[in-house]
């Protein structure tokens, strides 16, 4: 068995380089010890060329500092949220940091709970996805002393750093898309709009459908609730309910925008089993952009949220704030796009204008 090579140290860098040890300490720590560019380039070009990894964890106990990053998420199997969650994680990583992963499991209470647990163990910032009400949060993040960052939603009046998404873009684009192909009578399917994230959605859908002259009643919103005991697959439950409720109307809509794609998966399957084909009998957008999109039948059509990209510049904004408090405030709304995929059929009507 070949032996394990040798721990590169900051002693064999500095006889490379031909300086103290000191030098080299101060280039990697990244102190603010005067040392000219020329030869920080060169110090760290060594570095990285032999391979030297620094002891993070030993760094930052000498600066009296935390190594970890609270992460709350609301579900962590959720596909969508194991991209941010995981995207996230390997930026914090990959800075030196170790993330402490909190899943709140939508449930406002655990969430706030997290909070407080995470300021307790003094981590070193918080990244968190929220599940409580504007007025909940934006009064608990009043008493928050350390680095935050909110991201996938915000609420508003927040001044602090935050990555989002545009939920009412994204559910423009889906209503938009459905009314292009020739669906007129749209449903939302939705639980009930106690989330920002929802409501947002919500707006969208009526936007686009009042730009093009369709009328939005009563019936196009369907509200349903489930005390499912697997959370984990609550939202899939969901959509089989909201499937149930839809053929308890009159007769089906054209088509039907979902909050996301696991409840768009729940629904197609629950109509597949009553004998109602998806897109033949009715169209169905989706909303997140999951790998799973890809994997049922049919592929579903649906709305792209750049979950990766969200989710490692959380973390790196954070970390910037964590390392220079004075840093510039970062408000960044992440865009959505269309996907298109086989769950709607193109009728092609003309809209009324």
């Amino acid at each position: 068995m070949a032996k394990n090579r040798k721990k590169v140290t900051i002693s064999d860098i500095a006889k490379i380089a031909g300086v103290s040890i000191a030098t080299v300490s101060r280039v990697l720590s990244r102190s603010d010890y005067p040392v000219s560019e020329e030869l920080k380039r060169k110090i760290i070009d060594i570095a990285n060329q032999v391979g030297y990894k620094p002891n993070v964890f030993g760094q930052m106990l000498r600066k009296g500092r935390s190594c970890e990053i609270g992460i709350i998420v609301p579900s962590i199997t959720n596909p969508f949220y194991s991209q941010l969650l995981s995207a996230a994680e390997q930026q914090c990583l990959s800075q030196g940091y170790v993330p402490f992963i909190c899943n709140s499991m939508s449930n406002q209470q655990l969430e706030l709970n997290q909070l407080s647990m995470l300021e307790e163990r003094s981590v070193a910032g918080i990244i968190l996805s929220s599940v409580s009400s504007d007025e909940v949060l934006m009064e608990r993040l009043k008493g928050v002393q350390m680095p935050l960052i909110l991201f996938d939603q915000s609420f508003d009046g927040y001044k602090g750093d935050c990555i989002q998404f545009d939920f009412f873009k994204g559910a423009y684009l889906a209503t938009e898309y459905l009314i292009q192909c020739g669906h007129r009578d749209i449903v939302f399917a939705s639980g009930e709009l106690d989330r920002r994230s929802r409501c947002l959605m919500y707006e969208g859908y009526k936007q686009a459908l009042k730009d093009s002259n369709l009328s939005v009643s009563k019936r196009k919103i369907i509200y349903t609730s489930t005390e499912e005991e697997n959370f984990e697959k609550k939202d899939y439950y969901l959509g089989q309910e909201l499937g149930k409720l839809l053929l308890q109307k009159e007769y089906l809509p054209d088509a039907v925008v979902t909050i996301n794609d696991i409840i768009a998966i729940g629904l197609i399957n629950y109509l597949k089993h009553e004998g109602i084909q998806v897109p033949h009998d009715l169209s169905v957008m989706g909303f997140d952009d999951i790998a799973t999109c890809e994997m049922v039948t049919p592929p579903l059509s649906t709305i792209h949220q750049p979950a990766v990209e969200t989710g490692s510049l959380a973390a790196k904004v954070l970390i910037n704030r964590i390392e220079d408090m004075n840093h510039k405030t970062v408000q960044i709304m992440m865009q959505p796009s269309l996907v298109e995929r086989d769950s709607v059929r193109k009728v092609h009507k003309k809209v009324r204008r």
